[in-house]
């Protein structure tokens, strides 16, 4: 992904709600500058006759830690599978 590139946007939301007015809301995921963190924020807004409230969430983990934590707690799956062994026939 190249420097400065814009967040991808897993979700977004939004709700009128009949009491407490519109809630908007967004959720990404973005490399640092540097490409060495993942960084996923979450933007909230509300808005209500009374005025405007937001909140913006985020949290960081080192892409190095977050492949090393889905090696070991992930589910391996063989998507492909070959062999170019010398001496062995084709499996059909």
């Amino acid at each position: 992904m190249p420097r400065n590139s814009p967040p991808l946007v897993l979700e977004q939301r939004l709700n009128r709600r009949a009491n407490s007015g519109l809630h908007c809301s967004e959720t990404s995921l973005r490399l640092t500058d540097d490409e060495r963190e993942l960084v996923l924020s979450r933007y909230i807004e509300l808005y209500r006759p009374e005025g405007v409230e937001w909140v913006e969430r985020s949290h960081r983990i080192s892409v190095n830690a977050l492949l090393r934590w889905i090696i070991a707690n992930g589910e391996a799956q063989a998507v492909e599978q070959g062999s170019d062994l010398p001496g062995r026939g084709s499996m059909n």
